[in-house]
């Protein structure tokens, strides 16, 4: 992905090359079609997919990429395009569905701002939903073809959103809370001893969530730090709400937090719906809960898996 800072230092270029020479196989840009609000949609709609299925990269809005000279060049986006409303359009067009994170750039030329998209790497092949679609090969996107479709399967074989390799290893993406809560929920369902007491990246390499020396993205989804998780995982969150009503809730919480330290802090927050009835057979007194924890803790896995909001 190229950040704000990166475009900036880009932009410097364009008084002596235009921005055709500057794009790359991770770097587009686009003249914001001003006349039809409709065909500009439809365009940030068909590079997105483009370039999801060309690995995830950036698209700068506002910049034509024929011109010579950063003035004439650069003639920015509307103000009043809302990103949110690009973000849901991308979303509700493509299939599966892409959801790329918009950023807004200060520029003294044109309208004075450029609109960023970022694509992340998924699992292509995508398509706008009435299965047409393009990928990115160079600085071009080309018709995603039966042979194009059979090429991206053969190299991702079948596809695992989670087994993806994301990053060099590096401990300061990872949250000491949760490898602590993930050892004590292993240990409460008595896994080795030998395995709980591995150094941390020894712990995920016997999990198989560290390969060829580098991080998986569900190594950061089970114990990554939040800014790890914002990085690698954008759009996650979880959401808490203790309904007292059709509207009106007692207890809200939003985190994007780690799956292990989610599921300790919703089981948390359970508790005192949870209550312990105790039953008496003779003379012993058992206790149950009201609902069993390994009930509540699979309909929690379930929900994140389904990628529901806990409600």
């Amino acid at each position: 992905m190229r950040t704000v800072v990166d475009i900036e230092n880009l932009l410097v270029e364009l008084d002596h090359s235009i921005a055709d020479e500057l794009e790359d196989q991770d770097l587009d840009f686009k003249q914001w079609d001003i006349q039809s609000r409709e065909k500009a949609v439809k365009t940030v709609v068909d590079i997105a997919v483009c370039m999801a299925n060309g690995g995830g990269g950036t698209v700068v809005f506002g910049v034509a990429d024929r011109v010579m000279g950063r003035e004439k060049a650069v003639l920015g986006v509307p103000p009043e395009v809302d990103v949110n409303l690009l973000k849901k359009a991308v979303y509700t067009s493509t299939d599966p569905k892409i959801t790329p994170v918009f950023e807004e750039m200060a520029v003294p030329e044109g309208s004075g701002r450029l609109v960023l998209m970022q694509i992340y790497p998924g699992m292509p092949p995508y398509t706008n939903t009435s299965g047409q679609g393009t990928i990115r090969v160079g600085k071009d996107c080309q018709p995603l073809t039966g042979t194009m479709r059979r090429k991206i399967a053969e190299e991702t074989g079948e596809t695992d959103f989670t087994a993806e390799l994301v990053t060099a290893i590096d401990e300061s993406l990872l949250s000491a809370t949760a490898f602590e809560s993930l050892r004590n929920m292993a240990r409460a369902e008595r896994a080795p001893e030998d395995l709980l007491s591995l150094p941390d990246i020894e712990l995920l390499s016997a999990l198989g969530l560290i390969v060829k020396k580098k991080l998986t993205r569900a190594a950061i989804f089970l114990v990554g730090t939040e800014a790890a998780i914002r990085e690698y995982i954008p759009g996650y969150n979880w959401t808490f709400l203790q309904m007292q009503s059709d509207l009106d809730y007692g207890i809200r919480e939003d985190k994007s937090n780690a799956l292990v330290s989610a599921i300790s802090r919703i089981e948390d927050l359970l508790v005192p719906f949870n209550p312990i009835t105790t039953y008496q057979q003779g003379l012993y007194h058992f206790e149950y809960h009201t609902w069993p924890v390994v009930a509540v803790r699979e309909a929690l896995m379930n929900a994140f898996s389904h990628r529901l909001c806990i409600a």
